[in-house]
Formats: C-alpha cells, structure tokens, sequence
C-alpha cells in the first residue's frame, strides 16, 4: 500500500517531440483511473485506442471478483477501438467520447509516427477481429490483446508505450493515472 501511495504522488511526465514534420494533433484522455489516447484518421476523422482487462473493459464484469483477478494479473486483455467525428480539437473529443474523462490533453506529434502506429493498433485489431465485443458503455469495439493485463501492465503503462511510439518523451512512473503534459523544451 505504501508503494501505491508514493507512485501516486508522482507524476507521468509527458514531453511531445520538438518540432515534428508535418504535426498532427494526438489526444492522451486521462479517465480517472486508466488512459486512452485518440489519433487522426484522415479526412478529418479520430480513431480511440483502449488497452484494458478483457473481463472488466469489455465485457463490463465490474464486481470485486473481476476487479482484484485484473490487479493481480495474467488476466486476458483487450484492445479497444472507436471511431469519432472531427475535428482534431479538444472539445470534440472531449464530447464525444462517452467515457468520462478527467482531463483531455493534445499533443503535436509527426504524422508519419502517428500513422504508423494507428497502422499497427488497426493490424492488431484486425488480427484479433474474431473475438470482437461491442461495449455501449463505452462506445468502443474490443478484442483479446495478446499481451495479458496486469497492475504492471495496465492502460497506463500501455498508452505511455503508445506515446513513446510517436515520439514522445515519458517520464516517471506509468502505473497509475497521474498524467502531465508539459511542452517540448525549446517551445
């Protein structure tokens, strides 16, 4: 309990990239307790992307049982997809997005990283598409992750990766939802 407590007080930094090529807007959404991060998709459309517990996320099992068999581990995973309206900006994401959210940041990243790995989240999807469940809830579409979920590798830890892929810097512990976006040194 004492390491949790301390891991909340610190923050997951998060740098975006110094003058990227061809910037596009990116969305890391804060939900309270897990992150998502939403992409551009083309001809002004948004893409979300949620990594979580399988059970919880996506077949919204909620109760205690689920809740401390997702915290312990080794539990099957979820990918989470959905696709939103432009355009790029805060506030149509913000409302648009069913989930609550805490916080919406935007991030200025490469296009070409941000193609790249919206390329790889779709293949994955695709790949996993036999097990497709939709959620209400969330107004995503979800199937297995081949990674297992766990405390250690949770959507925070996930979406930092995410973030790393387009070329942000992040800092600091990625356990628990405890996001700051400070802007590129130089900005």
């Amino acid at each position: 309990m004492a390491v949790f407590l301390l891991l909340a007080a610190c923050a997951t930094v998060v740098v975006a990239p110094a003058a990227p090529e061809e910037p596009v807007a990116v969305f890391l959404l804060d939900h309270g307790g897990h992150a998502s991060l939403v992409l551009p998709a083309g001809e002004g459309r948004l893409v979300r992307y949620a990594y979580g517990d399988f059970r919880w996320y996506a077949l919204e099992q909620t109760g205690p049982g689920s809740g401390f068999a997702a915290l312990l581990g080794g539990t099957p995973a979820a990918l989470g997809r959905g696709e939103l309206k432009g355009p790029a900006e805060v506030q149509a994401v913000r409302a648009q997005v069913r989930e609550g959210t805490v916080q919406v940041y935007e991030l200025r990243v490469a296009r070409a990283a941000s193609e790249r790995l919206r390329g790889e989240l779709d293949e994955l999807f695709e790949a996993n598409r036999a097990t497709l469940v939709h959620s209400a809830t969330y107004d995503l579409d979800f199937v297995r992750h081949p990674t297992p979920y766990s405390a250690e590798h949770n959507s925070n830890v996930v979406t930092a990766r995410w973030l790393e892929a387009l070329g942000c810097e992040v800092q600091g512990p990625s356990l628990i939802t405890n996001w700051r976006v400070e802007p590129p040194a130089g900005d």
